[in-house]
C-alpha cells in the first residue's frame, strides 16, 4: 500500500510493477495526495469502489483467503491539516461490510502508540476506538523522520482492523529507504498458538456474527402475520382463478395461454 503517490491522471502508466496489479486513487484538484495499493497476480483480489468520503483519500481491493472470510484491504491518506471523521471512518469500516484492514498514514499521533504527545486527529482516534470497536495496530518504532533536525520521528503510519479473525504480528519499521517516512512491514499468520490468540479470533468472529445479524435483520411489526401473502401476489392469485373459471367453461386458445401466464406470474412472485 502506497499513500502520497503525487500521481495524476495523465500519468496512467507511472510505477507499474511487473507480476502486480496497480489499483489507484489520485488527487484531483490539488497538488500532491494520492493512494495506491499493489496485489501480486496470482492472488485472488479484485479491486472496489468506496463510497465519497471527505477528508480521507482511499484505494481498496477485495481479498479470497483460504480458512478466512474475504478480507478488505484499503489504502488510507489523511492530509495533515484535515480532521478525522467518524463518518469516513464508518463508511470503509461499516459500508464494506466484510473484515477490513486499513493500512496508511492517518496523520494522528497518540501517547497510546508511543507518540511523544497526541494530536487533535490522535484523540479522536482513541475515542473512536470503543465507539466504532475497531483496533489500531501501530509499528514499536517511528515511520515518519523530519527533515528539520527541530522535529522529532513519531510514529504516523498504522492499522486499523475491525473483524479480523487472522493473527496479526506486530508492523515493523524498515530502514531501508532514505526517505522521511520509512516502509512498514505488516505479516499477517494463520497459527493459533495461545489462549489469547484464541480469544482474539472469537472475539473477532462474534463480532462478525453479530454485525451480518444487524445488517441482514429488519424491523417487523407487532401485529405481523406471517402466513399472510403480500397484496399483490393475492391478486395475482385471484386473477388466476377467475381465468382458470373462465378457461373451464370458455377453453379457448387465448383463455388456455392467458392462465398459463398467470400461473408463471404466481410462481414468481412465490
Amino acid at each position: 500500500m502506497v499513500q502520497q503517490t503525487l500521481l495524476k491522471p495523465k500519468n496512467s502508466k507511472a510505477c507499474k510493477i511487473k507480476n502486480f496489479t496497480q489499483l489507484r486513487t489520485d488527487r484531483l484538484g490539488a497538488l500532491k495526495g494520492g493512494t495506491a495499493l499493489y496485489y501480486k497476480r496470482s492472488l485472488y483480489c479484485s479491486p472496489i469502489s468506496i463510497l465519497p468520503l471527505s477528508n480521507i483519500e482511499a484505494t481498496a481491493c477485495r481479498l479470497s483467503m483460504t480458512g478466512h472470510g474475504i478480507l478488505t484491504l484499503v489504502s488510507v491518506y489523511l492530509p495533515p491539516k484535515k480532521k478525522l471523521l467518524r463518518s469516513d471512518l464508518e463508511v470503509v469500516l461499516f459500508a464494506l461490510r466484510d473484515a477490513v484492514i486499513l493500512f496508511g498514514n492517518l496523520n494522528s499521533k497518540s501517547t497510546h502508540w508511543n507518540c511523544k504527545y497526541s494530536n487533535r486527529n490522535g484523540r479522536k482516534m482513541v475515542q473512536l476506538t470503543d465507539n466504532l470497536q475497531f483496533d489500531v495496530v501501530t509499528p514499536l518504532t517511528p515511520t515518519h523522520y523530519p527533515s528539520n533536525d527541530n522535529y522529532r520521528p513519531e510514529i504516523l503510519d498504522i492499522a486499523l482492523m475491525r473483524g479480523i479473525a487472522l493473527k496479526v504480528s506486530c508492523i515493523e519499521t524498515l530502514q531501508c529507504l532514505s526517505s522521511d517516512h520509512r516502509p512498514v512491514l505488516m505479516s499477517i499468520l494463520n497459527d493459533i498458538i495461545s489462549t489469547d490468540d484464541v480469544d482474539k479470533a472469537t472475539g473477532a468472529l462474534t463480532n462478525h456474527v453479530c454485525t451480518v445479524v444487524e445488517n441482514s435483520s429488519r424491523v417487523v411489526p407487532a401485529n405481523f402475520d406471517p402466513t399472510e401473502l403480500p397484496r399483490d401476489v393475492s391478486e395475482l392469485i385471484r386473477a388466476k382463478k377467475t381465468a382458470l373459471r373462465r378457461a373451464s367453461k370458455y377453453p379457448t386458445c387465448e383463455n388456455r395461454s392467458h392462465v398459463r401466464a398467470l400461473q408463471h406470474k404466481v410462481k414468481a412472485h412465490m
